[in-house]
Parts: structure tokens; sequence; C-alpha cells
């Protein structure tokens, strides 16, 4: 009954059904811990601090009132989702795969005068993630406020031992979700998010997690072809409400972090799109289902992990229908067997509507990239499937930009480049495999 009422979306609702009833056993054990659809205690806290986060919102629309896009057809519908608008006055910087991500982030890690916030789904025990953890402990030494919180799932081989120099030196670092007993219903729940932002000014963010297989240093991935930006300007305060959000939800306090308006450096529009599942509406599934639906010559998409929902899919084969040039490009190899089982049966199907699906074939697939037109481009940490759509915390940069469109649009023309169109497997045993498989897609 439970699973009836609060499912979400009828598939997964179907999912979880035909699961408890055929195989009791084991699916309620597993719903208990991961059924839930609801981020227990996120919403309760926030709805306990909607004064202080309209306060916040109020308070960055005043100081920032010179840099504020006027909202229109596309992003009105995107400010009442994210809370926050679309900004003026940006720099952006496209960094293309690990090395150049961690130099540039690195690099203005250094250049930290107060606050320094950073947010990753895993950080490593390793020599990239022990360099991360030395600046961070050397910039807390030298006075400024230093705040790190990561996934507990997703980071779950950090020891205590790694933590401990981090704290010692001063950094205040917190686990999101932690695996205590009054949270087991949001076990399922991860903050997937990838974000670091200095003296509010600076953001970094994307595909990039803290570890050495992000610098194609592991032998079990060999290259990684991965995605990350760095924004300076107004709209890093954006991502920084949302750091304070999580902040303030792991721990209970708000952090001290600077909110004065950032100088303009550039000239490109920028909107922090923060979606998960303590929102009232489905972000993540709206915000792409949204995006897609305005594309009118050219929708690039790519997402190592594609079990898109029925918004989404839907989408998506509208506009390959409507002549608009619909390019998917896809992994070759992936982590998870069973989501790239499920992935043919979609692939299959948008085929017939005239989308292209290309398979990437040098390395280890991990950015999450999508091209509109010739003016919208988002990067960031959602995949297109429905844990990212509905289940994980997400962020995401929305830029509004033909020259920055142009340099997307020449990144991912190499990577298309570098890879051969999609085969599917036409014999029976695989299709009923990958149909069976999307049956319970909501669930993988």
């Amino acid at each position: 009954m439970d699973a009836l009422w609060r499912g979400r979306t009828a598939p997964g609702t179907v999912a979880w059904v035909m699961g408890l009833a055929l195989m009791p056993l084991l699916a309620i054990p597993l719903y208990i811990i991961i059924g839930s659809r609801k981020f227990k205690g996120y919403r309760k806290k926030r709805r306990h601090g909607d004064n202080r986060l309209i306060s916040t919102e109020r308070n960055i629309r005043k100081i920032l009132k010179e840099s504020i896009v006027p909202s229109d057809d596309i992003t009105s519908a995107l400010e009442s989702l994210f809370r926050v608008p679309m900004m003026n006055g940006n720099d952006c910087e496209l960094l293309i795969n690990g090395k150049a991500t961690f130099d540039g982030i690195f690099a203005a890690l250094d250049t930290a005068k107060h606050t320094l916030c950073v947010q990753f789904y895993t950080f490593s025990d390793d020599s990239l993630g022990q360099k991360f953890a030395d600046i961070l402990c050397q910039k807390a030494q030298e006075g400024i406020r230093v705040y790190l919180v990561y996934d507990e799932i997703g980071s779950g081989e950090l020891k205590k031992s790694f933590l401990k120099p981090l704290r010692k030196a001063g950094v205040e670092v917190t686990q999101f979700n932690p695996l205590r007993f009054r949270n087991r219903a949001n076990l399922n729940f991860r903050n997937h998010r990838k974000l670091v932002i200095i003296d509010g000014h600076t953001t970094f963010v994307g595909g990039h997690n803290v570890g050495n297989e992000y610098l194609g240093l592991e032998p079990k991935f060999g290259h990684w072809r991965d995605t990350h930006m760095r924004i300076t300007g107004p709209s890093s305060l954006g991502f920084q409400m949302s750091f304070s959000e999580d902040w303030n939800w792991a721990t209970g306090f708000e952090p001290d972090l600077l909110w004065d308006a950032p100088e303009h450096a550039g000239h490109y529009k920028v909107m922090c799109i923060n979606t998960g599942p303590a929102d009232y509406y489905e972000t993540g599934s709206l915000f792409f289902t949204h995006m897609i639906s305005q594309a009118k010559q050219r929708c690039w998409i790519v997402s190592p992990y594609f079990v898109p929902d029925q918004n989404v899919f839907s989408a998506l084969q509208l506009a390959g229908l409507r002549g608009v040039d619909v390019r998917i490009l896809l992994p070759a190899n992936t982590d998870s067997w069973m989501v790239q089982q499920a992935t043919r049966s979609y692939v299959a199907s948008l085929t017939r509507a005239r989308i292209q699906f290309y398979t990437y074939t040098p390395g280890f697939l991990h950015q999450k990239v999508m091209l509109i037109d010739n003016e919208w481009s988002t990067v960031g940490s959602a995949n297109m499937d429905n844990r990212s759509l509905r289940i994980n915390f997400e962020i995401c940069a929305l830029i509004q930009d033909q020259e920055f469109a142009t340099q997307v649009e020449a990144m991912l023309l190499e990577d298309f480049a570098q890879s051969i169109p999609t085969h599917i497997d036409e014999r029976w045993h695989k299709k009923l495999l990958s149909r069976l498989l999307r049956l319970i897609s909501p669930l993988l």
C-alpha cells in the first residue's frame, strides 16, 4: 500500500508493486531501505528554514540587482523551480578532462582569502585526494574558513585516519546523509553534486569527483573522458546558496559564508540548476524535459547512464520527429551492466524517431553535457537516468551564450569524431533482456 500510495511515477510504482508481489522476501527489506521517495528531514528542515532561505534569496536579488537577467519564456519556469535567477556578468571556462580540471581547482584554491566550500560525491584517499586534502589543511591553517561535505555512500571508503588531519587543521568536515538508523529510509538518496566555491565569486562544477581514476591513472578504467567548468562572477552566489542548504541539512548549522556581490568578470549568462528529491516538483525531470522541448535546430546530449523517464523520453521523441538534430553520446563500457542493458531498449525505440546514438570508444565516458541550438549549454553532475532525474541531489550550470555554445560544440564534435554509431544486438534473447530490465529501470 505504501508503494502504491507514495510512488512518484507510474513506472516506478509498477516496478515496486511487481517486486513486492512476486518476490516479497527480497523486495520488502529492499523497499524498507531504499523504497521511500521522500527525503525525510530535508524538506522539514527546508520548511522550517524558509524564512532564512527567503531572506537569503531576497538578499541575493538585492545585491545583484544589476546582474539579474529578465526572465523569458525559457527561464521563467526555471527561475520558479530553482529559486535563483539567471545572472549576467560571468566568465566561464570549459575544463576538459581531469588534469585541466584539478589544475584549475588547485590554482583557484591557492587564491582563497575568506572561505572555501568543497562538495563531492566521491572523495578518495589516494594521491589526488591527499593532495586536495593537504591544500585544504594549509588554507585552514591560514585562517580561511574551509567546509568539506562528502556523500557517505559515494565516499564509503574514507577512513578516520584520512579525515583526522583535516579536522585537526581546522577544516570543518561533514557527511551528507550519514548512515544512522534514523536515516535508514534516506539511504537511497545520494548527494551526487561536485562543487567547489572560492570566496563566493569563483565556482567549479561538473562531472569530476576526487580520485585518481578521474585523471586516467587507474588501469581498470584507463582513459577517463569528463568535463568540468569554472564560473567567475555573480552566479557563484546561487551555487553557494545550494551548498549552504546542503551543509545546513547535514550539520544543523549554517556555514559562515561571504554574501557580498562578486564583481562582473565577463559577459556570460549563467543559472544554477540544483535538483533533488527534497523539491516539491520533480525538478530534474522537468528541467531536462523543458530544455529538450525548446530545441529547434539541435539537441546534443552526453550521458554515461541513459535510462530516461517517460517525460524525457517523450520530449526526445518529439524533438526527433520535428526534425531537430538529436545526437546522444554513450559510453562503450560502463560500471553498471544492468543499466547498460536497459539502455539498449531506449536506443532501439528512439532511433525510430530519427535520433542518432553514438558510442565513445577511446575510454571511460563520464561527462554530463547538453547543447541546445546555438545558445544553451549545460555542464554538471546529472546523468540522464532515474537516479539523477528523481533520487539524487544534482547540480548543473546552465549557460546562455553563443560563444560558449560554440566552444561546447567544438568539444563534442571531437568526441563524436572518436565515436562509432551505436550498435544494438537484435537477437531475440538480447531484446527480451533489455525490455525486462527496462521495466525495472526506475529502480536502477
